[in-house]
């Protein structure tokens, strides 16, 4: 590529790294994640199923109190997913920059490819272990009876 059509599609190609990025951070954080100590499957199905069970007891009871969530704080695995999304979508934004500037269209193509990727990619992953999660909580709730 000649420096000129390099000069031309900086925007783009910056797009197509950041896309790169985010797409790596992805399957890095799949594959070598999680960072952090998170409890087991056994434990936070376990936990789940008492929480429901014990909110659909007071419930019949007639209590209308209501549990406030802990304040959040952000983990090593959080702060790796914020960082993939913000690379994503600093990649689908830089390909809309370069295709409205007339860049080449493979480099914002490209960028946009990899951006939505890595981002669809990781909300995949979340999808996949929710209903992971949701199937094994109706199994236990299905064994104490409370189907």
């Amino acid at each position: 590529m000649s420096p000129e059509k390099a000069a031309k599609n900086t925007i783009g190609i910056i797009g197509t790294s950041f896309g790169l990025l985010a797409l790596a951070i992805a399957l890095i954080h799949f594959w070598a994640g999680p960072f952090d100590i998170h409890p087991s499957l056994e434990e936070v199905v376990a936990d789940k199923a008492v929480d429901i069970k014990e909110r659909v007891l007071s419930k019949l009871k007639g209590d209308t109190s209501v549990k406030l969530a802990p304040a959040r704080k952000y983990s090593k695995d959080d702060i790796v997913d914020i960082g993939t999304v913000v690379c994503g979508f600093l990649a689908i934004m830089l390909s809309v920059i370069s295709f409205i500037k007339r860049e080449d269209k493979r480099a914002a193509g490209s960028a946009v490819i990899l951006g939505v990727g890595a981002i669809g990619f990781q909300l995949f992953t979340v999808v996949l272990g929710t209903i992971v999660v949701v199937v094994l909580v109706i199994a236990v709730l299905g064994s104490l009876g409370l189907s």
